[in-house]
C-alpha cells in the first residue's frame, strides 16, 4: 500500500511539474509575442499562410483563378520588362514569377516594388525639392561663378552636383578613424559637449556599453536645453532598441521618430530602410561612416571575430549638408517644416586642404546618385582603385566598370570579410569572385575577422567614406550617404589603413575559387540569379 500511494505520489508530482513547465513556457510565449518585433513577424507570416492557403483553397473550387493569378503574373512581368529599373532586378523578379506564377506576381506586389509608400514618397520628394533649393542657395552664398563650384576639376563631383545639387566644399577639416574603438570616444566626447544641438540618424542603436553612455550623454545634453533628435530604423533597431528605452529617452527630452515605421500590414515595406549614419552637432561637427551605435563596433562584444569599422569626422562647410540631410527626413517623420538656417552655423576653416562633397541616395531618387559616383570613380581611375565592403554582390554595370578597369591595367584590390555575419550573402558574395580574379582583380579576406567598412580610394585624389555597400540593397532599396573627398589629408590615412588591412588578409587565388564541386557552382549560379532579391 505504502509502495503504491508513492507511485501515485511521483506521478502527481511529475503531472505538476509538467503543468508548471507547460504554464511556464505559455508565459513565455506570451511575452514574445507581446513584443513588437515578434507580434510583427508573427503577423505577417499569418498573413502570407492565409493569402497562400486562400489561393490554393479558391482554386480548387474555381479553376479560373488560377489563370487569372498567372494572366496577372504575365502583365506584372511585362511591366517590370518595361520599367527603367536594373536589368539585373528585372531578370531575377521575371525568372520568379516565371516559376510560381500563381503567386510570383503576388509576391512582387507585396515586396519587390522599389519605391516606398505613395503618401511617404510624396512627402521625400517634396524634402527633396527643399533640400535642393537649399543647398543651391548655399552653392549661391558660398561660390560666385560656375567654375568654383567644381574646383578639384572631377568629373564625379559634377557628376553628382548635376544630378543630386550636393555642393563641394572647401574649407572642412577631416579626421578619419579606422575603428570603431577609436571612433566612440571621439562621438561622446562631442556630444557631451553640446551647447545647441544634436542630430543623430543611425540603422542600428542596441543596449549595451556605448549605448548607454551615449543615451546618457544624449539625456543630459537635453536637460541642459540642447535641441536633440533622434532618428532610428524601425526594422535595424526592432530587436536592439526596446521600447522602455525610447520611453527613457522621450521621457529625458529626446524628440525620437522612427524611419518608415513598421506596421501590421502583409505590405511591411521591409525592404526601404534608412541605412544612413550621420551625427551633427552644433553644426559645426558631424559623422558619417560605416559604425552602428552597438558593442561590437567597438569590439567590445564578439560576434564574428574582430570587427573592421571605419568612420569620418567633419568640421567646417560641408557639416551645413550633413544638416540638411538629417532634417529633410526630420521634416517627414516629425510632418512639421524645420527652420533650416537656425542649424546653419559651421565656419570655414582656412587650413583645410582639399575638398569634401557630401551626399545621399535612396529609392526615393531615380538617380542612383552613390552607385552613379562610384561607377565613376572606378571609370576615370588612372592607377590603382582600393575598396572594402562587407557585401560583395554586384549589378552589371559595377562589375563591367570593374573588369574593364582591371583590364585598362589599373591595379583594383578588393577586401571582403572572412567570417560571415550572414552566411546565404556571404556564399552569394563569393559567387561574384571568379569572374573578377579571372580579369585582375584582387581579391583579399579580412583573416581577422568581420570587416564591416565601406570605403574607396581612388589614386591618391579621390575617395568615398560612408554606408554604402556594394551590393544592390544599398544601391536601389537602402537611404545611404556618404562623404567624397578631393584632395584631402585624411586619404592618406585610409590608404595607409587599407594597406596595413591587406596585410593581415588572405588574397583569394583563382584555383581556390575554382575548386568547388558541381553542387557549389550551381547554387552560386542560382544566387547571382536572385542576387538583386537579396
Amino acid at each position: 500500500v505504502c509502495g503504491k500511494i508513492h507511485r501515485i505520489g511521483q506521478k502527481s508530482a511529475r503531472r505538476a511539474a509538467f503543468v508548471r513547465q507547460g504554464l511556464s513556457m505559455f508565459r513565455k510565449l506570451l511575452k514574445l509575442l507581446s513584443q513588437k518585433a515578434a507580434f510583427t513577424v508573427f503577423s505577417f507570416l499569418l498573413q502570407v499562410t492565409l493569402i497562400v492557403v486562400g489561393v490554393i483553397f479558391a482554386a480548387a473550387y474555381f479553376w479560373w483563378i488560377w489563370l487569372v493569378l498567372e494572366f496577372i503574373s504575365f502583365l506584372i512581368c511585362m511591366y517590370i520588362v518595361s520599367r527603367d529599373m536594373n536589368s539585373g532586378y528585372k531578370l531575377s523578379w521575371c525568372v520568379l514569377i516565371l516559376l510560381a506564377p500563381a503567386f510570383g506576381g503576388l509576391v512582387y506586389l507585396f515586396i519587390g516594388r522599389q519605391h516606398t509608400q505613395r503618401h511617404v514618397r510624396k512627402r521625400l520628394k517634396r524634402a527633396a525639392d527643399v533640400s535642393q533649393v537649399l543647398l543651391n542657395m548655399t552653392n549661391a552664398q558660398l561660390l560666385s561663378d560656375r567654375a568654383s563650384l567644381n574646383p578639384t576639376g572631377s568629373t564625379c563631383a559634377d557628376l553628382v552636383l548635376n544630378a543630386g545639387s550636393y555642393p563641394v566644399y572647401g574649407g572642412t577639416s577631416t579626421k578619419y578613424y579606422s575603428l570603431g574603438d577609436e571612433f566612440f570616444p571621439d562621438l561622446i566626447r562631442d556630444i557631451k559637449a553640446a551647447k545647441n544641438f544634436v542630430f543623430m540618424e543611425y540603422f542600428i542603436y542596441e543596449r549595451g556599453e556605448v549605448w548607454d553612455e551615449i543615451e546618457a550623454a544624449l539625456i543630459e545634453r537635453a536637460a541642459a536645453g540642447v535641441d536633440v533628435k533622434l532618428i532610428y530604423d524601425d526594422v535595424g533597431s526592432m530587436f536592439t532598441l526596446p521600447k522602455k528605452g525610447i520611453k527613457r529617452l522621450r521621457a529625458g527630452g529626446v524628440q525620437v521618430k522612427p524611419f518608415n515605421k513598421i506596421t501590421l500590414s502583409f505590405d511591411i515595406r521591409l525592404n526601404n530602410r534608412s541605412h544612413r549614419k550621420i551625427t551633427v552637432i552644433d553644426g559645426e561637427i558631424a559623422y558619417t561612416g560605416g559604425n552602428n551605435i552597438a558593442d561590437e563596433y567597438a569590439n567590445k562584444v564578439v560576434r564574428f571575430g574582430h570587427w573592421k569599422d571605419t568612420h569620418m569626422r567633419f568640421t567646417g562647410g560641408a557639416v551645413w549638408s550633413f544638416s540638411v540631410m538629417f532634417l529633410s527626413f526630420w521634416s517627414i517623420l516629425a510632418e512639421e517644416r524645420p527652420d533650416y538656417y537656425k542649424y546653419l552655423s559651421a565656419q570655414s576653416d582656412p587650413n583645410a586642404i582639399g575638398y569634401v562633397q557630401p551626399l545621399s541616395s535612396g529609392p526615393g531618387r531615380d538617380d542612383h546618385l552613390i552607385e552613379s559616383a562610384f561607377i565613376n570613380l572606378i571609370s576615370t581611375a588612372k592607377r590603382y582603385v582600393y575598396i572594402t565592403t562587407p557585401y560583395l554582390i554586384l549589378d552589371n554595370e559595377i562589375q563591367t566598370a570593374l573588369i574593364n578597369a582591371a583590364l585598362a591595367g589599373v591595379d583594383v584590390r578588393i577586401i571582403i570579410p572572412r567570417v560571415p555575419d550572414k552566411k546565404m550573402v556571404y556564399f552569394t558574395t563569393k559567387s561574384f569572385v571568379p569572374i573578377l580574379i579571372k580579369a585582375g582583380v584582387k581579391v583579399y579576406t579580412y583573416s581577422p575577422g568581420f570587416i564591416h567598412a565601406k570605403m574607396m580610394i581612388v589614386d591618391d585624389e579621390r575617395a568615398f567614406i560612408g554606408t554604402c555597400n556594394m551590393d544592390y540593397r544599398s544601391f536601389y532599396l537602402h537611404y545611404e550617404d556618404g562623404a567624397l573627398l578631393y584632395n584631402v589629408d585624411s586619404i592618406a590615412d585610409m590608404k595607409a589603413d587599407f594597406i596595413a588591412t591587406q596585410g593581415v588578409s588572405k588574397q583569394m587565388t583563382h584555383e581556390e575559387v575554382n575548386d568547388v564541386t558541381l553542387a557549389t557552382r550551381f547554387m552560386r549560379s542560382v544566387l547571382r540569379l536572385i542576387a538583386p532579391m537579396m
